[in-house]
């Protein structure tokens, strides 16, 4: 089950996998909003809530927070939504940048949480063996087929689990320049694309950025968005915000339909960009 919710006042949204962790990361959200309603000094914290003017007062202090967050979260409590998904809002097919540490938890959650969606799995990685072992944990079962893209030279050594019976393997050979990978890619998703609902999982991004120039990058991931956009494809992008530069993801969020946030069992949003089917022009 995942939980969703909006916020009525700015374009935030998040996405948890349990109703707790969605009701803590609202509440962290409305305080945000309403902070200046919480006054403190050495005696006493009072809160006013922006909504309904109810207040609240306490001398030890030591619940005031707690109570006032709790207060502005029965005010949204009713507009949360179960059994949702992150491609919701990009209308089922589209691309997703995921910002997160390409290796922790949170990654592993947004994958799992993508790849659950697809008939077809296609994933570029430098770790096969690690996806399928995600694979193989994380989902109640694999995809109809999976394709790993991968530049690995022994791509299944070291497999601790026993790969679905329709796997292909396509090997890019040697560092490869970004025509290379994008001509493997397209020819992959072309004897894919007919197996039903394709999920495309790009887990090099971080890399590419290191190694390319960044207008290099960013026309890359513009004809790849187009040619995975006629496939109906939904793909999922993995950059690590800790190696990449903010004004760098500032320029490449612009490709993408959506940009979340992946932390623990959360993903965060500020926003859908939808305009971006109108593919921006490259960076100066």
């Amino acid at each position: 089950m995942v939980y969703r919710w909006r916020c009525r006042t700015c374009t935030f949204s998040l996405w948890a996998a349990s109703a707790d962790a969605a009701a803590e990361a609202i509440r962290s959200h409305l305080f945000d909003h309403a902070e200046s309603n919480l006054c403190r000094d050495d005696l006493r914290t009072v809160w006013r809530c922006p909504h309904c003017g109810a207040q609240g007062e306490t001398y030890a202090g030591d619940g005031a927070l707690e109570s006032f967050k709790s207060h502005l979260f029965g005010h949204v409590e009713s507009q949360i939504e179960a059994d949702a998904h992150v491609v919701d809002a990009v209308g089922g097919t589209g691309s997703v940048l995921v910002l997160a540490p390409i290796d922790c938890d949170a990654a592993a959650n947004a994958r799992a949480h993508f790849l659950s969606r697809g008939d077809a799995a296609v994933v570029v990685t430098a770790d096969p063996a690690a996806r399928l072992r995600l694979l193989d944990r994380k989902l109640p079962s694999w995809p109809a087929s999976t394709t790993l893209v991968t530049t690995a030279a022994e791509p299944l050594s070291g497999l601790d689990v026993d790969p679905p019976t329709e796997l292909a393997v396509v090997t890019v050979d040697g560092q490869p320049d970004l025509s290379g990978v994008g001509e493997t890619l397209s020819r992959t998703i072309q004897s894919t694309e007919a197996r039903g609902a394709l999920s495309v999982e790009f887990d090099i991004l971080t890399e590419l950025v290191d190694t390319f120039e960044l207008q290099t990058v960013f026309r890359f991931l513009h004809l790849l968005s187009s040619r995975l956009e006629q496939a109906g494809a939904l793909a999922h992008y993995y950059l690590d915000p800790q190696r990449v530069q903010q004004a760098s993801i500032n320029v490449l969020e612009q490709v993408f339909d959506l940009v979340i946030r992946a932390d623990g069992a959360v993903f965060t949003s500020e926003s859908v960009n939808r305009s971006s089917r109108t593919r921006p022009s490259t960076p100066s």
